[in-house]
């Protein structure tokens, strides 16, 4: 399905931000309606506005958006919900009611990202992350990863990654160890390995496994000797290993 069959409603209190997002969206193929306030944009939804997706900002006179989120959960269950702020801790029930929680300024790509896979969450049942700088080698692992019935969400660059890695939840990321810009894979595995410790990393290199890398990546794997159904059932297995781990007490 065509993002130009994908409507979104953009929720912010200031004028200049709605019209960088809407011009953001509009470059992706996406439909964009805009509106001011809480109010005017639930009366939009429940006046029969047909829309997927609502990007809503936190901090809005009258009703804030914590509150918008908490009515448009409870009318419209089905409505996909992004909340994008600018505030560091939002309220913990303000990110239960929405599918996903950006802060505002970050990168087009890690922004267009979130929003494709919130939209797409619902088709496939595991999201990987391919972090790839060589567009041709971007393009055959996500067909690679597709081919096994996985969602893939596209990072070009480190900084990138680590973005989509804070903003979305991910079931398994699978990383090129030569990046441009002066940074490795296992600089950026670590990092999120800090993050989320349970999430499986699979690293690819032309190189052999280096000393010490298994103790930070789950699984490497040569470029010259991956193909298709190699690449799958591994991501396979190691998402279903970490489903299969049991939980802690605590958790």
């Amino acid at each position: 399905m065509s993002n130009a069959t994908k409507r979104i409603l953009c929720v912010d209190d200031d004028p200049a931000t709605l019209k960088v997002r809407q011009i953001l969206l509009d470059s992706a193929g996406y439909s964009v309606i805009t509106s001011t306030s809480g109010e005017e944009a639930l009366k939009l939804v429940d006046q029969g506005e047909e829309v997927d997706l609502v990007l809503l900002d936190y901090m809005m006179p009258g009703m804030k958006g914590d509150e918008l989120a908490a009515i448009l959960r409870q009318r419209h269950p089905g409505l996909r919900l992004v909340a994008v702020s600018a505030v560091g801790q939002l309220p913990v029930a303000f990110i239960n009611n929405v599918d996903t929680h950006l802060h505002k300024g970050q990168e087009p790509e890690a922004f267009l990202s979130a929003v494709s896979s919130v939209l797409e969450s619902s088709r496939a049942e595991h999201v990987v992350l391919c972090v790839e700088d060589e567009p041709l080698q971007m393009q055959l692992r996500k067909m690679q990863l597709e081919s096994g019935g996985f969602q893939v969400v596209q990072a070009t660059s480190a900084n990138t990654a680590l973005e989509i890695f804070r903003a979305q939840p991910v079931d398994a990321v699978v990383m090129d160890y030569w990046l441009s810009g002066g940074r490795n894979g296992t600089g950026v595995a670590e990092e999120m390995k800090k993050l989320h410790p349970n999430t499986p990393i699979v690293m690819l290199s032309g190189l052999s496994a280096l000393p010490g890398e298994g103790a930070i990546v789950d699984a490497w794997l040569r470029k010259s000797h991956i193909v298709s159904e190699d690449l799958v059932n591994e991501v396979t297995r190691l998402i279903g290993f970490r489903s299969d781990k049991p939980k802690s007490a605590a958790s």
